[in-house]
């Protein structure tokens, strides 16, 4: 508990039944976790918040022999939003999505078949935050998994306030806003000028509401909007609206993993042919590219 502070926890099952594999959600997940505000452990998810005037951090598990998983939520006062938590959480999930339909959909394509049978449980992993998630895959562009994790950490560290007291070992910040970032110097974190530019320059738009982070907009007017912003292209516009905002038909078709699924004869497709190859999955393309990076691990 929270030492000299009142806290108020919350418990909630969700049901997802058959089809749900925890072990592969929980592994993509792991190595992009941001060090000090999110941590997996056994059979658990768990990471701190801020939501309205709320902060706390919550954790999730499987509970396999009921088909649930159980989200138990620590505020730190009673006004905790805990609906706005609880979608947030099973967006993160892919709770809410059927999955029949679209696999049904997609394993019509004799290329994705294969991948569809073999990973019948697969989510589309969500965030908890389209900013965080953002800047996540801005600070992910050109480089490692691995060390944008490290970056992402870094920068939680510097820009976002500290947990305090009572708080699990693992979680020591809280991710910070749009706004504790605009006006930040992200100098010591080890970023290039152009990527600080970028991330500041989100910021900012994001604060000064110029780009809404959203899902109740259409995918193409979303990717206009944020790929204006210096530094940012088409592939981290597509992979935010499909992990962050989670719209169904976002697809990187510049994404390399995509293109190596896609090989025909030695030779990697073009954007364009990518494309042409892909209007047959929608409106669930970003579902698709998951099949895609599975079949393209397959071939390695």
């Amino acid at each position: 508990m929270m030492t000299g502070q009142e806290s108020t926890i919350f418990e909630t099952d969700f049901p997802y039944g058959e089809d749900f594999d925890w072990t592969a959600i929980l592994a993509f997940m792991t190595p992009r976790l941001i060090s000090g505000v999110e941590s997996v452990g056994e059979n658990r998810y768990r990471r701190s918040f801020r939501l309205d005037t709320c902060r706390g951090w919550f954790t999730v598990t499987n509970q396999p022999k009921d088909n649930t998983l159980r989200l138990r939520i620590v505020a730190e006062n009673g006004a905790c939003p805990q609906e706005q938590i609880e979608g947030r959480v099973r967006a993160m999930f892919d709770l809410d999505t059927d999955l029949t339909t679209i696999r049904r959909k997609l394993a019509r394509d004799p290329l994705l078949r294969p991948a569809i049978l073999a990973h019948t449980g697969l989510r589309l992993p969500g965030a908890w935050d389209p900013f965080e998630f953002t800047v996540r895959a801005i600070l992910g562009q050109q480089i490692s998994v691995k060390a944008a994790t490290t970056l992402a950490g870094r920068l939680a560290t510097r820009c976002g306030p500290e947990c305090g007291p009572g708080y699990p070992e693992d979680l020591r910040h809280f991710f910070p806003t749009a706004a504790e970032v605009q006006d930040a110097d992200l100098c010591a974190i080890g970023i290039t000028s152009k990527r600080q530019a970028t991330i500041l320059g989100l910021a900012a738009s994001v604060a000064e509401q110029k780009v809404f982070l959203a899902c109740d907009q259409k995918l193409d007017d979303f990717v206009r909007a944020l790929t204006a912003l210096p530094g940012i292209g088409p592939w981290t516009a597509h992979y935010v609206a499909m992990r962050a905002l989670k719209m169904p038909d976002a697809f990187p078709d510049s994404d390399l993993g995509v293109r190596k699924a896609l090989i025909d004869n030695g030779r990697l497709p073009t954007p364009t042919q990518v494309i042409r190859r892909a209007e047959s999955w929608r409106p669930w393309r970003a579902y698709a590219t998951l099949y895609l990076w599975k079949l393209a691990e397959m071939g390695e």
